[in-house]
């Protein structure tokens, strides 16, 4: 984890001021214990004690917390061809390969290119009534239950949709499958990210072994749904893959290609999306005044009838509790870049390798940006009070020309799911059961989250 070395950059620069303050060597041994059980609270403690910028070590590399909006949009944005995709996400590769969200440069210019018409407006508005199906199926089934864990389900609903809109096929079946060996990987690799010396992926150790049986079993799924397009090609998105050919060469995206964006979408369209909605049901049950104006919103829009992207478009109070939403429990709690290049950031010196942190979760709560920043207060998102708010102080979806490509197929469905099911029922939590955090490489609730609920 923390370098036990003080690096040659800190140590031949320790006494300039352009190096932000930070933590190395025998110092940087209290702090481990943090870092692997609480790295939200990690980054929380860096910020108090060292400020708007902090450097710390691991593992021989030098990393840079920034606070800042203006300094998150010069690496976000302004700069940001000097800035790839961190260690954090070499990890993250073992389950996404070159997908969308891991590649780099000139290849991922081509891939965004390739996938970017998916997400046209024309395409949501066909897939609201998928996710519209989808949802009354849910609602449904939830008469004949009065209490769930909304995680589960939500993680089910949204593994579906994503199924239907960007497969078109049922996935149902698959669904354990790929939800059990996506929870196993995602812990394993955060395992893996956090621990002092982790040991090669190449040793056969238990949790290595466990880690390759669980992607080999998320790749078969993957690789059953594209088979099957391949005899039987869609108007979806595999389809669209499997034939699409680069403009320049001519030649169509490999099977593994085609493969890894899969499974990114797969996480990008399900696991963040049901985590926010989790969180979501979550608050609403703990503020029954706001659940009660999403109701009365969804009785005005929706009716009876079966909603369309225009009627979502119109659910403008349930837009500002889901934005809410997200401030506080955002599913992408952290980004990271590895400067390619030196900079200059907030004043001070970016070498060369040096690894930029970007805790989301501590800006979206912090007072300097946000009145009351813990309350649960969707208001705040009113454009009056939205006005003066620096925009990189809110980034659930990341910035930049790198920003989440599904972020309006997200935002459209979380809305809808969640206006649909407030319209039916009303939610309360299980007093006994916890509710606890866990920053995997989404943020998850740990435990899941009990509800209780009863038809309207």
């Amino acid at each position: 984890m923390f370098s036990l070395h003080e690096p040659t950059s800190s140590r031949t620069k320790k006494n300039k001021p352009n190096l932000p303050p930070g933590v190395f060597g025998i110092r940087a041994l209290p702090y481990v214990s943090k870092l692997a059980k609480d790295p939200i609270g990690f980054f929380q403690l860096m910020q108090s004690k060292f400020g708007k910028s902090a450097r710390f070590g691991l593992r021989q590399v030098t990393f840079h917390l920034i606070t800042q909006p203006e300094d998150i949009k010069r690496v976000l944005q302004e700069n940001n061809q000097n800035y790839h995709k961190g260690v954090f996400y070499k990890e993250l590769g073992r389950i996404l390969g070159k997908g969308l969200l891991n590649s780099e440069g000139e290849f991922w210019k081509k891939q965004r290119k390739l996938i970017q018409p998916s997400f046209h407006k024309q395409r949501i508005s066909e897939f609201v009534e998928i996710m519209a199906q989808e949802t009354e199926k849910t609602s449904e089934n939830w008469k004949k239950v009065s209490s769930l864990d909304i995680s589960k389900e939500m993680m089910r609903l949204t593994f579906a949709i994503v199924g239907r809109t960007l497969f078109r096929t049922e996935v149902e079946s698959y669904a354990t499958r790929i939800e059990h060996s996506l929870k196993i990987a995602l812990e394993l690799v955060t395992k893996r990210i956090t621990r002092i010396f982790p040991f090669p992926f190449s040793w056969p150790t238990p949790e290595n072994l466990k880690l390759k049986r669980a992607l080999k079993d998320m790749h078969s799924v993957v690789d059953e749904l594209i088979a099957e397009r391949k005899k039987n090609p869609s108007n979806d998105l595999i389809s669209m893959l499997l034939e699409v050919k680069d403009e320049e060469t001519g030649e169509t995206m490999s099977e593994a290609q085609v493969r890894d964006e899969a499974i990114t979408l797969l996480l990008a369209g399900h696991e963040t999306t049901a985590n926010a909605l989790s969180w979501g049901f979550y608050l609403l049950s703990k503020h029954p005044e706001i659940c009660e104006k999403v109701r009365e919103e969804a009785n005005a829009v929706l009716g009876d009838k079966t909603p369309s992207l225009e009627d979502v478009q119109k659910l403008t109070y349930t837009r500002k509790v889901l934005d809410e939403v997200l401030r506080l429990y955002p599913p992408a709690w952290v980004i990271e870049r590895t400067a390619m290049g030196p900079d200059q950031i907030g004043g001070y010196d970016v070498e060369t390798g040096t690894n930029i942190s970007i805790c989301i979760f501590n800006i979206h709560r912090n007072p300097d940006f946000w009145e009351n920043p813990d309350k649960f207060d969707p208001d705040r998102f009113d454009e009056e009070r939205s006005a003066n708010r620096p925009k990189y102080a809110y980034l659930p979806f990341g910035g930049g020309p790198r920003i989440c490509i599904g972020n309006i197929f997200a935002l459209t469905e979380a809305t809808l799911i969640l206006s649909m099911l407030v319209k039916n029922y009303k939610f309360q939590t299980e007093p006994n059961h916890p509710v606890v955090m866990e920053p995997l490489v989404t943020l998850r609730p740990k435990y899941g989250i009990l509800l209780n609920i009863v038809s309207t």
